[in-house]
Formats: structure tokens, C-alpha cells, sequence
């Protein structure tokens, strides 16, 4: 006899995997973004001290001198090692309580993950789930937000994250490899390259990883008159307050040829009654998308290969997992891999 599972004992989720940042959508109408970083007390005195064994997103930052920390997500895939590897279970059955999944009796997830995931990343993603989730679907982010924002047509989605930057045609179905370029330059390259100018007009300053995110995301921009962003660091233990206007607009110039060569390279590998459509068509997401001016800035910097027409999602963060659990909902029971 066939056991027919009621839609309402069934919860979909879709899951955003970031390095930087995870969200997670639940058809019941849960949403929740964490930074992807998980920290472990250093020793028992710390343990005591925070009262728990494991400290996710925020948390785990501001404790993070009591903390050895994890970013499980580099380049957006769980990476080999077994610190890595729990830390990386531990971060998504966190994220995963947050939609209190135990209510239902089955939980089906649509998974997004960079372009060209390896079959290692694929078979550590599903090792992470097992015992989450029963049954997974892992598609790539550029089609997740074409999917959720119904641009499956004919569309060229350029997801700059913070480890990788994801470009694909999108033409009504799957993209497969050939339609999709994954380039290392995004959010994590961008910061690395700010830290390095402001070290280098400011001899001696003392800046960390988090603080140029956080400056990047609070006053990125592109093009037009240099603007004044003040910011207060320390030079050798001593406050100072200073401007990083002009470093700013050039380190995210550095990134528009890269991005604009991969989205000429996925352009010209298309068939070419397509191209006009899919050069009208050009959408940005993920986090590098919020960068003031970017789309009229790649715009002008692809402009050579015809009209073009680019434009940026509106939720940057959130556009992955809406598609992903739009297409959880849709998606025929036979498209999910069973992880039971």
C-alpha cells in the first residue's frame, strides 16, 4: 500500500550556503540570514565562561578571543578537513533549528552552492545533512534567483558573493557546466585588496578582516566624484580617524573588467540568435550587487558588445533561498536525492 504524505506534514526549505553569510527560507514562512562562522571555547575556562560548547554567526564574533573560529564555507563549499566538517554540520543543523524542522515529518531542501561544485563538495554537503533532512536537491545560486524571480527565459544571473562570483545563462532549464564561469574575484578578494591600500597610504595602521567588510558594506560605491568616507583605525595602539573615500571606489573598481570578462566569455558561448535577448537581460545579485552605481558601471564596461541592459535584484541577500524554495515547492518528488 502507498503511503500518501499530506503537503502540510512536509516542510520545504531552501538553503543559501554562503562563506560569508547563510539564509535559510521554510515553506512555513521562516526566514533567517547568520553569518556562516562557528566558534568552539579554547579551553574550559572559556567554556565556563560562555556556557556553551558551540557559538554560530554574530555570537561566535563577538566572542571570538575566547573562540577558535570556523568559516566552514570557503569558496562556498564545506571544506575536506574534520574540523572543517563538523563545524560546518554543526553551523547547518543550527541553521536548520531556526525553522524548527522537528515539527514535521519530512523535510525536503533545495541547496544552493557555487557553479562547478566538485563531487567531494557535493558528497560533504550531503554528509552534512544526513539525519536534517530527508531528501536534498543542490543547484547552482545564479538559477535559484532567476528561478524565485521568475528571469528563467532568457537571462545572464551574476551572483558576486563573497568567495565567488557565479555567472550563468539561464534559458528555461538547468544550466549545465558549459553555460555557467565561476571566477575566484568577489566580496572576499575585494576586501583583501581595500585592506592592502589603506595599509599602504596608512603605514603602521592596524586593521582586521572584519573591520574592511564592514566599511565596504556600509560605503561601497563606483564611479562619480570621489566621495569622503571617514573611518577611525589605530596606527601603532593610537586612534585615528581618517578617510578611505578614494580607496574604496578603487578597490571596487578593480573588480568591474574581471566580472565584465566573464559575463563577455558566458555572452559569446551562447548561441547566437540568443544573445541579443540574454545581453538585455543582465541581473546582479549576492552581496557585491549593493555596491553603488555597479550595474551602470558594468554596463558601460561591456558596452562594446552591443546594447546591454543590466540590472540588480531588489533583496540582494535574500534572492537565492526565495528561489530555492520556490523551486523546493515545485520541483516533481523523483528531482530530490533521498538521504536517509
Amino acid at each position: 500500500m502507498r503511503m500518501v504524505i499530506k503537503m502540510s506534514d512536509r516542510l520545504y526549505v531552501g538553503i543559501d550556503l554562503g562563506t560569508y553569510q547563510s539564509t535559510i527560507a521554510s515553506s512555513a514562512g521562516a526566514n533567517h540570514t547568520i553569518e556562516t562562522i562557528v566558534g568552539r571555547p579554547k579551553d574550559p575556562v572559556a567554556r565556563n565562561f560562555l556556557g556553551r560548547d558551540v557559538l554560530f554567526g554574530s555570537d561566535a564574533l563577538k566572542n571570538k578571543l575566547a573562540c577558535n573560529l570556523y568559516r566552514p564555507m570557503a569558496a562556498g563549499v564545506a571544506q575536506d578537513d574534520e574540523a572543517n566538517l563538523a563545524a560546518a554540520k554543526a553551523f547547518v543543523s543550527h541553521l536548520l533549528e531556526t525553522v524548527d524542522p522537528e515539527e514535521y515529518d519530512e523535510v525536503f531542501g533545495v541547496i544552493c552552492s557555487p557553479s562547478h561544485v566538485s563531487f567531494t563538495d557535493k558528497s560533504n554537503l550531503v554528509a552534512t545533512l544526513r539525519g536534517q533532512v530527508n531528501a536534498i536537491m543542490v543547484v547552482t545560486e545564479p538559477f535559484a534567483t532567476a528561478y524565485g524571480i521568475d528571469e528563467i527565459a532568457s537571462s545572464i544571473v551574476v551572483d558576486i558573493g563573497a568567495g565567488t562570483t557565479d555567472i550563468a545563462r539561464i534559458y528555461g532549464t538547468f544550466p549545465n557546466d558549459e553555460d555557467q564561469v565561476t571566477i575566484q574575484e568577489a566580496g572576499d578578494w575585494l576586501d583583501i585588496k581595500l585592506m592592502e591600500l589603506i595599509k599602504k597610504k596608512y603605514t603602521g595602521a592596524q586593521i582586521t578582516k572584519d573591520m574592511v567588510r564592514r566599511w565596504k558594506e556600509e560605503s561601497s560605491y563606483v564611479s562619480g566624484d570621489v566621495r569622503d568616507v571617514m573611518v577611525e583605525l589605530s596606527v601603532e595602539g593610537k586612534k585615528q580617524v581618517v578617510d578611505i573615500g578614494d580607496l574604496l571606489q578603487e578597490a571596487c573598481e578593480m573588480i568591474i573588467p574581471l566580472v565584465g570578462n566573464a559575463i563577455k566569455k558566458i555572452i559569446a558561448g551562447a548561441d547566437p540568435e540568443y544573445q541579443p535577448i540574454l545581453r538585455n537581460n543582465i541581473i546582479l545579485s549576492g552581496g557585491g550587487s549593493l555596491i553603488d552605481g555597479v550595474s551602470g558601471r558594468i554596463a558601460d564596461e561591456i558596452s562594446d558588445i552591443g546594447d546591454v541592459n543590466v540590472w540588480c535584484v531588489e533583496d540582494a541577500i535574500g534572492s537565492v533561498a526565495a528561489g530555492a524554495l520556490k523551486l523546493a515547492g515545485e520541483m516533481p518528488d523523483d528531482m530530490y536525492t533521498a538521504i536517509n
